[in-house]
């Protein structure tokens, strides 16, 4: 017996005259009794409900058929792998829809069908629809910075492993400088010295990047033992930055924990201290972190006095330079204090690379470059 208290008569009046029910139940005490006479649904709900039913099946019966169509024009490709095991081992609903769009899409994009190489974790790209809920997510961070951490983790129906930076704070400032990360990341992140961004929050929360196997921090001691080594670090270093520069886009931030090591290639990472290019930049001060600009030690002087949004590719020449130091030290720089290397060709491609004056210094990657003829 189910209880509907005193209103019950009237509850059930109500349901009657809007068809909702056929009325064919006993009233005793405020109580409908079942059995023996139930709670019949109307007809007309019925013959719907069975439509609903029918429609649904064979709605899921060519979803399964379509996806199985693109499972065969993709097996071909084995970069396609992980989105054919998708589409073939997704059960029926919005996100089989979802990979299903996102197959289509890829049949049209002639770079992809043409060409079997491509990036590991490119599935991740081809099916993001920034839904946090499409990563497993681990617990513990892998490396925290002054706005957010960044956590292991895979893409939950590829099992794709990624790394998903999350901001700590939702402060405009900070939303505003993980949108400029992201937003580079979709720019440059073709380039194979650039990190790529993967899938992101619409409200730039959080974004998914590929899983580096560490930095040039953690690397530091392989990085001034094999040689060549570091040379291969540091042209990696002027590759990745030789569009944005192009670009009037200086990142103000290149130290070792920003350089990764993904795939074999070294790419540049963390653009969230960039600057834009002039006149984009509309409140310069979301860039800076405590007293100055980048990272002390690392930052060039020009970034702590004067305007640091009018700085050149000159900032980043230096930054580069007290990169090499460290590595090669094994000390973490001072600002604004000299560290060169002991001695060795790197001495003076590090002399010249970090000149107080910015007009002193290379002004472009290639002058920069060509400092390292005579590196091993």
């Amino acid at each position: 017996m189910t209880t509907f208290g005193v209103r019950a008569e009237a509850i059930a009046a109500e349901l009657a005259r809007n068809g909702c029910i056929v009325l064919e139940c006993d009233f005793r005490d405020a109580r409908v009794v079942l059995p023996p006479r139930g709670w019949v649904p109307h007809p007309e709900l019925h013959a719907a409900r069975q439509e609903c039913t029918s429609q649904r099946a064979t709605r899921r019966s060519a979803q399964g058929d379509e996806a199985r169509r693109l499972a065969t024009e993709f097996a071909p490709l084995p970069a396609a792998g992980p989105l054919v095991a998708v589409l073939l081992t997704q059960r029926d609903g919005a996100y089989r829809d979802h990979v299903i769009e996102a197959a289509r899409a890829l049949l049209n994009d002639e770079t992809m069908t043409g060409t079997d190489e491509v990036a590991p974790w490119a599935a991740v790209r081809w099916l993001k629809r920034g839904i946090k809920a499409d990563y497993d997510r681990d617990q513990e961070s892998l490396a925290e910075g002054g706005q957010g951490a960044v956590y292991g983790g895979v893409h939950r129906h590829t099992r794709i492993p990624v790394a998903m930076k999350q901001l700590r704070y939702g402060d405009e400032d900070s939303i505003h400088r993980m949108d400029r990360e992201i937003s580079i990341g979709h720019i440059y992140g073709e380039h194979p010295n650039v990190m790529p961004v993967l899938d992101a929050a619409p409200d730039g929360r959080w974004f998914v990047m590929p899983l580096a196997n560490g930095s040039a921090a953690s690397h530091a001691e392989r990085l001034q033992r094999e040689t060549g080594a570091l040379r291969n670090l540091v042209t990696a270093i002027c590759e990745g930055l030789r569009l944005p520069h192009a670009d009037d886009r200086i990142h103000r931030d290149i130290k070792p924990a920003n350089v990764l090591l993904l795939d074999g290639n070294w790419v540049v990472a963390d653009w969230g201290l960039g600057r834009q290019p002039r006149g984009e930049t509309s409140v310069p001060r979301r860039t800076r972190t405590g007293t100055g600009f980048g990272s002390e030690g690392f930052a060039a002087p020009e970034l702590s006095s004067g305007n640091p949004h009018y700085v050149t590719a000159a900032a980043d020449i230096y930054s580069i330079g007290r990169l090499i130091a460290a590595i090669l030290t094994r000390e973490r720089p001072e600002q604004n204090l000299p560290l060169l290397p002991a001695g060795g060709p790197w001495r003076a491609v590090v002399a010249e690379a970090t000149r107080h004056k910015p007009t002193d210094r290379p002004q472009d990657v290639d002058e920069f470059l060509g400092l390292l003829n005579n590196i091993p």
